[in-house]
């Protein structure tokens, strides 16, 4: 829980003073907080915080993301046992080339004590385009190359007296789709899919989300987050989904 909250009150820290360095442009800033406890026949104790800053400026767009989560549950022994801990943060900056076309960066990076892997860093660049912008509906599609270094938690079996190495170096491709409805005046819906694909194999990260606003600065979010790894490290689920419920406030 410490590392949770650590992360959303440096991001909430750190945002703001972002959005200060060029007065004349502003910024989006959202911080979100989720917690969920179990008691009965499971007790357990779920943290995760968020923290998100847009600008679109003249020229260039930019979106930064940090997450962090984890969950805690008793054992038999009644003893804390953590059963899940997950950090990403991810810095996305557009080059605009009119009013739908773009040149996109991405530099995205995760920390998942459960996948198998000890880290995983991509950065990407290609090609984006604003499809629909109005008042309801805005999609915008990208796609170009990228590269990949993940570093593997430990070798498998069959490695065991090779030279290969626990890091994982692949050139892939990155597909992504972002959509947005405004659906009254206080709710919106939110779709954000973006997978990597490579040889044979693909990491797919989507997160579906419905807000609702209360008043001005705080709102309602229920999301659904997916993850899937076509070609997982050892003894890892190929999919890992949360349904998340908690509160966001707007900065």
């Amino acid at each position: 829980m410490r590392k949770v909250l650590l992360t959303t009150a440096c991001a909430s820290l750190l945002l703001p003073a972002v959005a200060t360095a060029d007065p004349k442009e502003g910024w989006d800033l959202e911080v979100g907080l989720n917690y969920t406890m179990k008691r009965g026949n499971t007790d357990s104790d779920a943290f995760s915080g968020k923290a998100e800053a847009e600008r679109d400026a003249l020229n260039w767009r930019h979106l930064a993301k940090l997450e962090g989560g984890n969950e805690e549950k008793r054992n038999k022994d009644r003893d804390k046992e953590r059963i899940a801990e997950r950090y990403f943060g991810s810095y996305k900056l557009d080059r605009k080339i009119d009013d739908a076309n773009y040149i996109f960066n991405q530099l995205s990076a995760q920390k998942d004590l459960f996948s198998g892997y000890t880290y995983e860093t991509t950065y990407a660049f290609g090609y984006g385009r604003r499809f629909i912008d109005n008042e309801r509906h805005r999609l915008d599609i990208e796609a170009g190359p990228g590269y990949r270094v993940r570093e593997l938690d430990e070798l498998p079996e069959e490695w065991a007296g090779t030279n290969k190495s626990r890091t994982e170096k692949d050139a892939v491709a990155l597909v992504a789709l972002r959509y947005k409805l405004q659906l009254t005046e206080n709710a919106q819906f939110r779709e954000d899919v973006t997978s990597e694909l490579e040889d044979g194999a693909s990491v797919t990260r989507a997160e579906t989300s419905l807000t609702s606003a209360i008043n001005s600065r705080l709102s309602l979010r229920v999301s659904h987050v997916l993850r899937h790894n076509s070609k997982p490290a050892d003894d890892v689920r190929k999919s890992d989904q949360e349904i998340l419920v908690g509160l966001v406030w707007s900065l």
